[in-house]
């Protein structure tokens, strides 16, 4: 797989101003071509005093343009002789290497990748060492979690790119890959984060979700970072990722460690190190003391505001990718666990939508999960038509004898803007003669928004209580990031 910031390079530019080698003229040849064009000139005009000056003049010409052209050649033959330009050096003081191709002026070199002295503040208790630095585009390299594939549409040709992956010692070491591209200006290169930014939002691979976002600042011009969980099961591996810009570059840090999560923190102290070396010469912001919080991941997906691929846990015996219906308003059908006691077709609401995420791979067990976003009057509002969805799941089992309700379990994080999102996941099942079937319901208020998710349990597909409180508050994070 190829980084998606990653595509061919573009061709060296011609230098307009390169003097080129004109060949030896012969002084003796230009001479007697002249005087025969005078004498030529004479035949017609012999006897005359016009002819006579005509023949001066011509005369004159002759003799400057020679003298013309032999200053030129021996401008031509002192520039070849002159000494060729030494070799650039790097911010930080070293030539570094280059790629072939590359402008041996380019920003990034060797130099300014994630060096073993740096990736210490990942894990201190184990030695770094670099494995691998590939410049170009490569196939045979790692890339970042949720940036496989190529380029991603839109994305700018970068001007340099380069890939370094550190490993360190010990048992379950860790490791890190540090991708960084350079663009030949600061607006490419904010069309370039931008794109990336969406791209690690979404997370669109298979197999790979994201655990959780987080708000970086104070490294470079623009930064984000998520945890991504790769791999089904419990035994998943953890991506710690921070993105940034500084100026016409941009960066990736992947951490992976292979149960516990690298915290964030660290992943961004690691790359405010590698921005401090890069952002002069980039022209970027030289800030280098980060500044990590709660928050959603970056915006991605088709349908901002709904969730991504990338935000639905893999689910069932194999990795299977999640695919979405369109956006719609709430079927007059669609019944949920049938404690929620109200009907979302009919609900009183300023606006209201739905969309069905699902598993086709799921075959007859038809596994999937239903969103359906509310906006109420204000954050009063929504507030109260949440604590009524969680009083009736709560009493559920006194209106239908064939249902149990697990106690509510109360869910919190932080949306986009500071916006609050809070509300409560239960686990309802549903006994009838065909057998006893389960569901999981999540109900939170963001704002003036209620969202409202449900995921039907089938054979071995299902998502655990983790995994599904992270979903009921992710829901919320999405909403906010629209209006």
């Amino acid at each position: 797989m190829r980084p998606i910031a990653f595509a061919p390079r573009r061709p060296a530019p011609t230098d307009d101003e390169t003097t080129t080698i004109l060949p030896r003229s012969r002084p003796t040849k230009h001479r007697t071509q002249a005087l025969d064009a005078i004498d030529d000139y004479d035949d017609d005009d012999e006897r005359t005093p016009l002819g006579r000056r005509a023949k001066i003049a011509l005369l004159i010409g002759a003799v400057a343009t020679v003298v013309v052209i032999g200053l030129v050649v021996g401008y031509a033959v002192l520039v070849g002789k002159q000494p060729q330009a030494p070799p650039s050096v790097s911010p930080s003081g070293g030539t570094g290497t280059q790629a072939p191709g590359q402008s041996a002026t380019g920003l990034l070199t060797d130099d300014v990748m994630l060096s073993p002295s740096q990736a210490k503040v990942l894990d201190r208790s184990r030695a770094w060492k670099v494995e691998k630095t590939k410049h170009g585009a490569s196939e045979d390299v790692a890339t970042p979690a949720c940036f496989g594939g190529g380029p991603a549409e839109g994305q700018p040709p970068p001007q340099q790119e380069i890939v370094r992956v550190l490993g360190s010692t010990g048992k379950n070491a860790p490791h890190a890959v540090h991708a960084a591209t350079a663009y030949t200006s600061t607006a490419e290169a904010s069309a370039a984060y931008a794109i990336a930014a969406k791209t690690l939002g979404s997370c669109e691979v298979a197999g790979s979700w994201i655990e959780s976002g987080h708000l970086v600042s104070r490294v470079g011009d623009q930064a984000a970072g998520v945890v991504v969980r790769v791999g089904p099961g419990k035994k998943t591996e953890a991506h710690s990722i921070v993105l940034n810009r500084t100026g016409r570059i941009m960066n990736v840090i992947d951490a992976v460690h292979q149960s516990d999560a690298i915290a964030i923190a660290a992943v961004a102290k690691a790359l405010a190190q590698v921005n401090s070396k890069q952002c002069a010469a980039a022209g970027g912001e030289c800030s280098s003391d980060p500044l990590v919080k709660d928050g959603p991941p970056p915006i991605g997906g088709d349908e901002p505001g709904f969730f991504t691929s990338g935000d639905l846990p893999p689910a069932g015996p194999k990795i299977y990718p999640w695919v979405a219906t369109a956006v719609e308003l709430p079927r007059d059908d669609f019944l949920g666990s049938q404690c929620e006691g109200v009907s979302w077709a009919t609900i009183a609401a300023k606006s209201k939508s739905s969309r069905v995420y699902l598993i086709q791979e799921s075959g007859k067990n038809f596994f999937g999960l239903n969103e359906v976003v509310l906006t109420m009057k204000d954050a009063k509002a929504a507030g109260k038509q949440v604590r009524e969805i969680k009083s009736s799941l709560s009493g559920c089992k006194t209106r239908k004898l064939t249902a149990s309700v697990t106690r509510p379990n109360k869910v919190t994080g932080m949306g986009a803007q500071n916006t609050k999102v809070s509300g409560w996941t239960a686990v309802v099942s549903q006994k009838s003669t065909q057998g006893t079937a389960k569901y999981r319901v999540g109900i939170v208020s963001a704002g003036r928004k209620v969202i409202y998710t449900f995921l039907n349990p089938r054979g071995g597909y299902d998502f655990t209580n983790h995994q599904w409180d992270i979903v009921a508050v992710r829901g919320g994070q999405r909403a906010t990031q629209v209006d």
